[in-house]
This record gives C-alpha cells, sequence and structure tokens, in this order.
C-alpha cells in the first residue's frame, strides 16, 4: 500500500477509535453545537473530493477550450438537477435508488477487487448497519427526504439486511487472503457505524475514509496538473456548491435550520453523486487505483 494511503487508513482508524470513546451514546440532535460540527465537517471536508470532477474531465476528455467547458459544465449541472427533480416528483423511488447506488459507490474504498461478496458486503453495510442499533434516529433522519412511512418500512428492511450483512463480514473476514489493514478497516466502519449515532458515523467515515481516500488515489491519478491546478479544483467548486445550498435554504426554508441544512446537504450530495460516478467510470480511474496504487503488500 502506497505510503500516504497507509498514513490515511492509520489516521482514520485512530479517529475512528477516537470517536467510539468519546461520541458512544452521543446524540447530535440534542446538542446543535455538535450536529452543526459534523455536518460542517461533511461539506467541508467530504465535498472538495468530488470538485475534483473538473480535473477529471479535463485529463478525460481533453477539455482546453470554454466553449466546450461550458458543454460539460452544462451536462453535469443538467443530470445534478434531473436527481433533484427525480426527488421532487417520485421521493421514494429516487431515495430508494440513491441508497442502492451509495452502497455501490462506496464499496471501492478498499481494494477488495477478488473479494466481491466483502466488497458488496462493506458498501451495503454503510448503509444498513445503522438501523440495528438507531432504527429510530434513523427514521428520523429518513423522514426529513421521505415520508415517515416510508421511511420506518425502510428501516425495517434494512435491519433485515443489515443482520445479513453482518453474518457476511464476519465471516468474510475470517478469510486468510485478506491482510490485516483490510480487516482493521472494515471492522472500523462496522463498528462505527453499528455504534455510533448515523450522523456522527457518517462524518467519520465520509471525511476521514471515503472522501480522503479517494484524494489521494486522485493525487496519483492526477500528476500531469500542478499543485496549484489542484488546489484550485478542490476549492472553487466547493465554494460553488457551498453557495448554491446557501441560496437554495435562503429561498426555500422551513426556518427549521436542522432539518433545512439536513436536507440541503443529503439531497445535494444525491444530485452530485450520479455525475461524480459517471466522470470516474468514464476516466478508468476506479480499475487504475485499485491497480496502481491500492494494491495490498
Amino acid at each position: 500500500m502506497n505510503k500516504l494511503l497507509k498514513l490515511q487508513s492509520n489516521i482514520f482508524l485512530l479517529i475512528s477509535i477516537i470517536g467510539l470513546v468519546l461520541a458512544y451514546g452521543l446524540d447530535p440532535r440534542e446538542n446543535i453545537v455538535i450536529m452543526m460540527i459534523a455536518l460542517g465537517c461533511i461539506v467541508v471536508m467530504g465535498v472538495p473530493h468530488g470538485s475534483l470532477d473538473v480535473l477529471f474531465a479535463r485529463q478525460t476528455f481533453e477539455i482546453t477550450h470554454l466553449k466546450n467547458w461550458v458543454k460539460f459544465i452544462t451536462y453535469y449541472l443538467i443530470a445534478a438537477m434531473s436527481i433533484i427533480l427525480f426527488w421532487i416528483f417520485l421521493p421514494n423511488v429516487f431515495f430508494v435508488t440513491f441508497l442502492i447506488l451509495s452502497a455501490l459507490h462506496f464499496s471501492d474504498d478498499l481494494n477488495l477487487l477478488n473479494f466481491t461478496i466483502l466488497k458488496l458486503s462493506y458498501g451495503a453495510s454503510i448503509i444498513t448497519l445503522p438501523s440495528l442499533f438507531f432504527s429510530d434516529q434513523l427514521i428520523d433522519l429518513y423522514a426529513m427526504i421521505i415520508e415517515k412511512q416510508t421511511a420506518t418500512s425502510l428501516v425495517n428492511i434494512s435491519q433485515f439486511i443489515g443482520v445479513l450483512i453482518t453474518l457476511l463480514l464476519a465471516v468474510q473476514l475470517l478469510n486468510k487472503r485478506i491482510n490485516i489493514r483490510t480487516k482493521l478497516e472494515t471492522i472500523s466502519v462496522w463498528s462505527i457505524f453499528l455504534l455510533l449515532h448515523p450522523i456522527i458515523a457518517f462524518g467519520i467515515y465520509f471525511c476521514v475514509m471515503h472522501s480522503a481516500r479517494h484524494l489521494i488515489r486522485s493525487h496519483f491519478f492526477l500528476r500531469k496538473f500542478s499543485s496549484k491546478a489542484f488546489i484550485n479544483a478542490l476549492i472553487l467548486p466547493t465554494v460553488a456548491v457551498i453557495m448554491m445550498g446557501i441560496l437554495v435554504w435562503w429561498l426555500d426554508t422551513n426556518k427549521d435550520l436542522e432539518e433545512d441544512i439536513i436536507r440541503i446537504i443529503f439531497i445535494g450530495l444525491a444530485a452530485l453523486t450520479l455525475p461524480h460516478a459517471w466522470v470516474l467510470q468514464k476516466s478508468n480511474f476506479l480499475a487504475w487505483s485499485i491497480l496502481r496504487i491500492s494494491r495490498n503488500d
């Protein structure tokens, strides 16, 4: 494993342990400051990894002229807006689809190319495990995006799947061909989503595992670009997304700050996930990162 990825892995394992010690039994909805910190971290530390799509597009499609940039950005925004319209008109179908696609997207965090069952179990665990011990909290969160009755049914289904996923993970981790670091990372993700409030667990995972790992892999994949271009790509689109979120909140708000922010963040993430995944697929980034950067020792 690359040294930077190993460092990121060590930091994730450490923060997971610290989170389990300090945040066990903590409900951020009872403390607005903790809730805002958690959501702020998801935005500031999590969103930037998708901002690099501009460099992926430039490298993959060899975009140089303004006309081509306008065309790419227009298609990207149309895809994102289509997802939002999908939520408005078919919220239940939208949400289930989003959860499934998220599980598949998250399953690429680890180097599990030859372990398909474990790979899919890992991705699914991020979505389903919170339902086992935090069903009420998860229903409340889902009900901010879809109807509460549907949210309840979805969490009930997730509980059933979560039990199966837990068993699959436990059996797969006995496989001697899977190295110890991969096992530790899987157990850490498993632990935080089982034992911590869903918002806190997702904040730790999304910021310190998923986004951080993507940024490091991208650093190697996008070597042709200067550090300045890399930093600008991280900052400028992220600021634009944040400003757009603030504008949406200002124009159409329920005046319930917590609920508005959660809805904007997670629907926004859903809207950006599809075009983000498409750009990564076209760039052949995932296959490259697994074979070249994330190869186990």
